[in-house]
């Protein structure tokens, strides 16, 4: 009995196993999906974009000087003074100049009168010809004296050439002063240049009517604010240490945003593309092998989910905002920018839309 009770065990108990593992339900394998992401395919109005470092300039600025020497009697400026085109600004001691003026006056005044008497005297045969020539000279050079006394007055007053601000004064009242010392620097605000160092092949694009280029400015402390430039000025020579040439633009209407000159801004240079039918997308999204160049789309088939889809596209041009596409896409398309390794056509994802 204890012997058929002991073989009877182990068929026992691997019956009682079979059975509970019947009882066990059989899990199907969940489904690992690769992760993608993707952006929208839409046209594009830029291709070419670079920003260069620039400089503010005045579009007119002058260092103010006396034609003369001589001590300040007023300065009626100081800096950030705004002035009028002849405003008078500063002025010299008059003294020594209306001194120096009534001496000349006198002195023409008696070759005039002399040069008068000789010509009366010469029709009559009372004086020669020659010392008629001779006072006539003296008279002359009267005359030069005299108007040179003059001007040398008027250059006691120093006046504004343009209407302006004063950006800075170097000189204090009743300092001594001599001719060309600079005693102001006067810029004209009404409209500023920046003037930036470009390389020859945005010149060359400049050049190209086909595809303009757009240009604007951006200056710390002023937020993303972009102010519109228009070309002035392209140098026709290279520097010859950087093989750039200086290209000046015009800001236009810049009051009020405390734009100044010698402030630092970063000009903004974009290619407008005239074709609307023009599609760039980034370039890393662009794959080759045998067959020629594709893309991966996605498709939306369940929410979070997608189906990839191989697409061959005609590209063009490399620009610094992505490749063109001239065939092959259509504006609206989810385009796979993430996660291509391995990828195959028909293949499920994890879809998320929007660039990396």
């Amino acid at each position: 009995m204890t012997r058929q009770l002991l073989l009877s065990f182990p068929f026992a108990f691997l019956a009682a196993t079979l059975l509970s593992g019947c009882d066990q339900t059989v899990s199907e394998p969940q489904e690992i999906l690769r992760p993608v992401r993707s952006v929208t395919v839409s046209h594009s109005d830029t291709g070419l974009q670079k920003t260069f470092p620039g400089v503010v300039e005045a579009v007119q600025q002058a260092s103010l000087s006396f034609r003369v020497s001589g001590r300040l009697a007023a300065l009626s400026v100081k800096d950030g003074s705004a002035v009028l085109a002849g405003e008078v600004v500063a002025e010299l001691e008059s003294v020594d100049f209306d001194i120096r003026l009534k001496d000349r006056q006198a002195s023409y005044e008696v070759a005039k009168a002399d040069y008068e008497r000789a010509t009366q005297l010469v029709g009559k045969g009372a004086i020669a010809r020659a010392d008629v020539d001779n006072l006539k000279a003296k008279l002359s050079t009267a005359t030069a004296q005299l108007e040179t006394a003059r001007q040398e007055k008027a250059y006691t007053r120093l006046r504004a050439p343009f209407s302006g601000r004063v950006a800075r004064v170097y000189a204090d009242n009743y300092e001594e002063v001599s001719a060309k010392q600079d005693i102001m620097v006067l810029h004209d605000l009404s409209s500023l240049l920046i003037k930036v160092e470009m390389p020859e092949s945005i010149i060359t694009s400049a050049q190209d009517e086909r595809q303009p280029l757009r240009y604007s400015a951006r200056f710390d402390g002023l937020g993303d604010k972009a102010f519109p430039l228009q070309p002035s000025a392209f140098a026709v020579e290279p520097d010859s240490s950087s093989q750039t040439y200086t290209v000046t633009f015009l800001l236009s209407d810049p009051l009020g945003s405390r734009i100044l000159p010698g402030m630092s801004a970063d000009v903004v240079i974009k290619q407008v593309v005239p074709d609307s039918d023009w599609l760039v997308i980034p370039a890393h999204s662009v794959q080759e092998d045998n067959d020629g160049r594709f893309v991966y789309l996605v498709e939306a088939a369940e929410a979070g989910v997608g189906v990839v889809l191989r697409r061959p596209v005609q590209t063009g041009r490399l620009l610094a905002s992505g490749i063109e596409v001239t065939s092959g896409l259509v504006a609206g398309e989810q385009l796979v920018t993430a996660g291509m390794s391995q990828m195959v056509d028909g293949m499920r994802v994890k879809w998320t839309e929007g660039e990396l």
